[in-house]
């Protein structure tokens, strides 16, 4: 929404009064075309899965369709939620206050515009993700496990000569349920963020930056790199001959602590290797790679969009990203590398698309001034 000068008395003007998050942001028009730009990059990256699927012999392992209706029917709720509290704040005449991280509550036809700017991206998200797990199970058919020992190695280098769960040792069952529900939580927040920051205004580069840091993460390091060190993570030592000792108690707590086996991280391991030997195509979150950590990279790049919204905001995400990287180790997801991979992966992508930004931002780097727009 444009803040225009308003005609005081005397019919002098007088300048729109801003919050001081207002005073600080940054707009820049040019960042409506890559925003742009971006959505024709997903919608041609999730092309290239069906080629390169087909290419090599294995057309089953494409699935368009994996994810529309879960993610639709998300966008539908966090929409209704959204919505409600923004009409609601509307009737009570509450708009001035804060939203989420958002520095105002709109009013209910900017509302409206903002979820149709933001639809290009929401509508290709899901389609996006399904060649996303496209890749990742047509590596796992084409490329061995092959460096899954030289991760754990490194790992034990790296924590004086014990894998880093033993250092963690957690002999606790309500402990490791909580660590399940809250890496489970992982994929709830992969949808929500997104939906969530695609709200903000559309050129605002903060937005562009987290989107394309985002798609960045996925594609270079759950797919690029996963392909480039295919391994498969320390549950799949559980399964395959491979066996290693370093890692038999963990394993034997987890068995035991599984409980009725309804949902757990062991659970969802078996789910995925099945998924694996089965070879019939891809199935709704599977593919296997370890390294690098998309579950930490993500996490980690909450924390870095997350810090420009105060205390509450850093608290709560550093807490998730520490509660994930404990997570991928003591459930037996990851070797302790990955984690580390994965947070500085994602933070030197973050770093590079903000770089970018104040090279290229021409009105980003201008005052705010009025008329302009607010966040």
């Amino acid at each position: 929404r444009t803040r225009l000068p308003s005609q005081g008395r005397m019919g002098q003007t007088v300048s729109p009064q801003f919050t001081p998050v207002e005073r600080k942001i940054r707009f820049d028009p040019h960042w409506r075309g890559v925003n742009i730009a971006v959505t024709v990059a997903m919608l041609l990256y999730s092309a290239a899965p069906a080629l390169a699927c087909s290419f090599l012999g294995h057309p089953a392992d494409f699935r368009i369709d994996l994810y529309l209706a879960p993610f639709y029917v998300s966008y539908m709720v966090y929409g209704a939620i959204i919505g409600s509290t923004v009409l609601v704040r509307h009737v009570l005449g509450r708009t001035d206050k804060h939203l989420l991280w958002f520095t105002r509550t709109w009013p209910v036809n900017e509302f409206a515009s903002r979820l149709i700017s933001a639809l290009p991206f929401l509508l290709m998200w899901p389609i996006f993700m399904s060649g996303f797990t496209s890749i990742k199970n047509l590596l796992n058919d084409t490329v061995p496990f092959g460096w899954d020992h030289e991760l754990a190695t490194i790992g034990v280098v790296l924590h004086f000569g014990k894998p880093l769960w033993q250092w963690l040792w957690i002999d606790s069952p309500p402990v490791t349920r909580a660590l399940e529900f809250i890496y489970a939580f992982w994929g709830v927040l992969l949808v929500a963020v997104p939906f969530s920051v695609c709200l903000r205004h559309p050129h605002c580069p903060k937005r562009a930056r987290f989107l394309v840091s985002f798609l960045l993460v996925m594609v270079l390091m759950g797919n690029v790199m996963a392909g480039m060190f295919m391994s498969a993570g320390p549950f799949w030592l559980q399964f395959s001959d491979h066996h290693h000792d370093g890692y038999r108690k963990l394993f034997e707590y987890l068995q035991r602590a599984d409980g009725n086996g309804a949902f757990s991280a062991v659970t969802y391991q078996h789910y995925l290797w099945l998924a694996h030997q089965h070879r019939s195509g891809t199935w709704f979150g599977t593919g296997i790679s370890a390294f690098p950590s998309i579950h930490v990279a993500i996490a980690a790049l909450y924390v870095m969009f997350g810090w420009q919204f105060g205390r509450l905001a850093r608290i709560g995400s550093v807490l998730f990203l520490v509660s994930i990287m404990i997570g991928s180790v003591h459930l037996g997801w990851h070797y302790a590398f990955d984690g580390y991979a994965g947070m500085v992966g994602a933070a030197a992508i973050y770093y590079g698309v903000g770089r970018l930004q104040r090279r290229y931002g021409s009105a980003a780097r201008k005052p705010l001034t009025a008329p302009t727009l607010s966040a």
